[in-house]
């Protein structure tokens, strides 16, 4: 990979990570504030709404970030990263063949596995039950930066793999930087 790739995508994961801390964080604390506490499990606890904000925010995120990638593709001003054979390519290419709306829901779900679990299972080993207001946002907002920057890093691979296909293979709209159907 490119230091140029590498710094490109070190920037993008800091600003979707940063900017959906913030919002993720202040949505929150609006949604919460008037609660006594928000528990961990339940109808209105912390892992529903964690499952469902992680589907949500990379849904989203997905239809933001790789559009906007695909147009600097298109203009010329996306560096470039070449992809070693392995599971990595063979999931960027899987990725990078779906259509945007499929790609975003794929990778909403696969959110849903990799950054919920982890949070469960350490609210069970240190024993927390519920959150107050305020921690539980400030929690969730941390949580949130971190799905978003780690799902925008997977996003920017997706796009650079659909780069790296050689314009004469035929495969790509050279117009969208997307595989043809």
């Amino acid at each position: 990979m490119s230091k140029q790739f590498s710094a490109h995508v070190r920037r993008e994961a800091v600003t979707n990570g940063i900017t959906n801390a913030f919002f993720n964080g202040v949505i929150a604390w609006f949604l919460v504030k008037n609660r006594n506490v928000i528990p961990v499990w339940g109808e209105e606890g912390l892992a529903v709404d964690f499952a469902a904000t992680s589907l949500i925010l990379v849904f989203i995120v997905t239809l933001i970030v790789i559009p906007l990638a695909r147009r600097k593709v298109a203009k010329g001003e996306y560096p470039g990263a070449v992809w070693q054979a392995g599971v990595v390519r063979t999931f960027l290419d899987f990725m990078a063949r779906r259509h945007l709306v499929a790609c975003a829901l794929l990778l909403g779900l696969m959110s849903v596995l990799v950054f919920v679990p982890p949070v469960l299972l350490m609210t069970e080993l240190l024993g927390i039950a519920e959150f107050t207001p305020a921690h539980f946002a400030l929690f969730k907002g941390f949580w949130a930066g971190l799905v978003a920057a780690g799902m925008v890093v997977v996003m920017q691979g997706i796009v650079a793999m659909a780069q790296s296909i050689p314009k004469d293979s035929g495969l790509l709209d050279e117009t969208t930087m997307h595989y043809k159907d």
